[in-house]
């Protein structure tokens, strides 16, 4: 069995700075913010 971090689910994925550091402000986000799923998507699309 393999160990590390996987990045998703189907695959290996390299895995860069910015990543690790997205990844280290969603942790700061405060608890209890919501946001509108369907506003994001919209904005994206």
């Amino acid at each position: 069995m393999e160990t590390g971090i996987a990045t998703t689910p189907f695959g290996r994925r390299p895995m860069s700075l910015a990543m690790l550091a997205a990844q280290n402000e969603s942790r700061e986000i405060p608890k209890g913010r919501v946001v509108d799923k369907w506003q994001i998507y919209r904005n994206l699309c």
